[in-house]
């Protein structure tokens, strides 16, 4: 009977058994000298990249073990809503991706493509934690609506990247926006917001640390 007792209570709590915790992030103010102290310990950190593959005509060609994924260009104007370009930046045996720049008329964004031909897209470069585990990036959406106004985290979990967490629409900030963003460890970062409130909005900043749990 035990074993069905225990079916029957985990179908009650509505607990999945053997579910990865959510990831959080907490927020922690600083003070401007305090931001530009802890700033000067702040890791960048790039992965190494081999360059097997080369654009060709204006197509870059990379097998996946799904069949081989194309990304080309198009030719029109720059002044053009339509143009896009991809330019290959190499690929990263850390990352176990390819990366592919993709400019398109409003934003320039990127796409790391794995062995399986799963593709993750986006909208402003990353930053990678000093383990090259993690990458998060920031989207300043007042001042240039076209993008979101956002945080996201994504991680490598299971040979993908997988976004664990982002400052959701719903609560997104409408009196600030990223402005920039740095790694001080592989779980805590340094943030700087823009406000967008008082007399001069879009000229002042507040600080922050960011922890990952």
């Amino acid at each position: 009977m035990k074993p069905l007792l225990l079916l029957l209570l985990t179908l009650l709590l509505k607990v999945p058994a053997g579910a990865p915790p959510k990831v959080r992030v907490t927020f922690s103010p600083l003070t401007k000298a305090a931001y530009l102290a802890a700033a000067k310990a702040a890791v960048v950190t790039k992965p190494v990249l081999t360059f097997p593959l080369k654009k060709v005509r204006g197509r870059i060609v990379i097998p996946t073990n799904s069949g081989p994924k194309v990304f080309k260009d198009n030719p029109v104007a720059e002044d053009d809503p339509d143009w896009e370009k991809y330019t290959y930046r190499g690929y990263s045996p850390q990352l176990e991706c390819h990366l592919i720049e993709h400019s398109h008329y409003e934003w320039i964004g990127e796409i790391l493509l794995d062995k399986s031909g799963r593709q993750t897209e986006i909208f402003s470069m990353p930053f990678y934690s000093p383990d090259l585990r993690s990458f998060v990036t920031i989207s300043a959406g007042i001042g240039y609506s076209v993008f979101p106004n956002e945080i996201s985290l994504s991680q490598f979990e299971k040979g993908h990247w997988r976004e664990v967490w982002k400052l959701e629409p719903s609560v997104e900030p409408a009196t600030w926006e990223p402005e920039e963003i740095k790694w001080l460890s592989n779980s805590t970062l340094l943030l700087k917001k823009k406000m967008w409130t008082g007399k001069s909005p879009g000229t002042t900043f507040t600080y922050a640390k960011l922890t990952i749990l």
